[in-house]
């Protein structure tokens, strides 16, 4: 059943070579049941056939743009000047949305009353859409889940339009991959959560997937420039000061499974060991057993 209503979404989708995904992304958005939207498409200065393809995708609902290259920070900022709907979300070029998410969303911004911010759960797949992994179990009002790392990614998340305008991207390239945890923590820290755990999206784990490739020196920048980043807004640095600590363990064991997962066992152990020192405690979490299964085996193998 196809639902209209007064509520309309702009679905913002950064893209950088990604000409082979785009059209599954884009036939997803056409395929939902709640009508009232806007795909706004930022080609942030590809260099394959992106606008070619974007030429045979032609659809009332979609709009292309394509500009220089400034990376996915500030090619979403560009697509919230061009939006036009009461919520805006964003969508990665690999990504997909089910059929259900948007109406997903609207039931649940009725139900929560407009707020200013909403997740709705995703799970990560392969490229067949077999699950992987299910990231549904947030709570609404636990801004504390974003001391643990960023379960909310790009995926899932719709801000009202006035925060989405008060609370833009940092547009600093060395902070790529890590602009949107910056973010959240700046929105959340100030406006708060909502959610739905209803698994509405899939993020699809492929080998081209940015988050694979990565510089050591970059991931240690990456955290330090978001903390700072976030840091500076009083509201955080007042909720969050008392998680400082544990916030950086948590960083630094990430920047550990990175290094660990891409064959770096002695500087991924070196990671993992300055985090337990700064939070004991993550000896505990499923992260740790990951870094000890996955050094060990990659060891076991030399």
């Amino acid at each position: 059943m196809e639902i209209h209503n007064t509520i309309f979404f702009s679905i913002i989708i950064p893209t950088y070579n990604r000409a082979s995904f785009l059209p599954a992304t884009l036939q997803s958005l056409l395929k939902q049941t709640f009508k009232d939207y806007e795909v706004i498409v930022v080609d942030d200065g590809s260099t394959d056939n992106t606008e070619e393809v974007m030429k045979g995708l032609t659809d009332d609902h979609i709009r292309y743009y394509k500009k220089e290259n400034g990376e996915r920070a500030a090619a979403r900022n560009f697509g919230i000047k061009q939006a036009r709907g009461q919520y805006i979300t964003f969508l990665d070029s690999d990504d997909i949305f089910y059929e259900q998410c948007l109406s997903n969303a609207y039931e649940s911004i009725l139900k929560f009353e407009n707020p200013p911010l909403l997740h709705v759960a995703y799970e990560v797949t392969d490229r067949n859409l077999k699950s992987k992994v299910k990231v549904n179990n947030l709570v609404s009002d636990d801004i504390y889940v974003l001391v643990k790392g960023n379960p909310l990614s790009c995926m899932g998340v719709f801000l009202r339009r006035d925060i989405a305008n008060t609370y833009q991207f940092t547009e600093d390239r060395a902070l790529a991959g890590s602009e949107d945890w910056e973010l959240w923590l700046r929105v959340v820290a100030n406006v708060g959560i909502k959610v739905d755990n209803r698994v509405s999206a899939a993020l699809i784990d492929h080998d081209s997937r940015s988050v694979k490739h990565f510089v050591e020196g970059n991931l240690v920048e990456r955290k330090e420039l978001a903390l700072r980043y976030a840091f500076e807004d009083e509201t955080v640095k007042k909720i969050f000061s008392p998680y400082w600590k544990k916030i950086n363990s948590y960083c630094d064991s990430y920047i550990a499974l990175h290094l660990v997962l891409g064959h770096q066992y002695r500087k991924g152990l070196s990671f993992w060991f300055t985090s337990l020192l700064e939070y004991p405690l993550s000896l505990f979490e499923r992260r740790s057993m990951a870094i000890v299964k996955y050094s060990i085996l990659g060891l076991l193998k030399r």
